[in-house]
């Protein structure tokens, strides 16, 4: 592995561990490189769920919809998504 693949891994293992630490079991996104790491962990793992979005407001929703029943989620987007969303 090369010391840039290495130092994306760690950064994206710290994220998710931090993550399900803090209790969000649903992740929701837009396949995008610099999440795919994130987004292979939470497929990988037995404890959380994922939802492949189409829009990054469908993502909004979706999260606002855990959160009505107590569950923590995140919506991973980049920053064009981000520019997205109030429209």
């Amino acid at each position: 592995m090369s010391e840039a693949a290495h130092r994306h891994d760690d950064w994206s293992r710290a994220l998710f561990t931090q993550l399900k630490d803090a209790g969000v079991r649903l992740f929701s996104f837009i396949p995008d490189a610099g999440n795919a790491r994130i987004s292979e962990m939470a497929y990988d793992d037995n404890e959380t769920r994922c939802v492949l979005l189409t829009t990054e407001e469908e993502g909004i929703a979706l999260a606002a919809g855990a959160d009505l029943v107590g569950e923590k989620s995140v919506v991973m987007m980049q920053s064009s998504g981000v520019g997205n969303c109030p429209n």
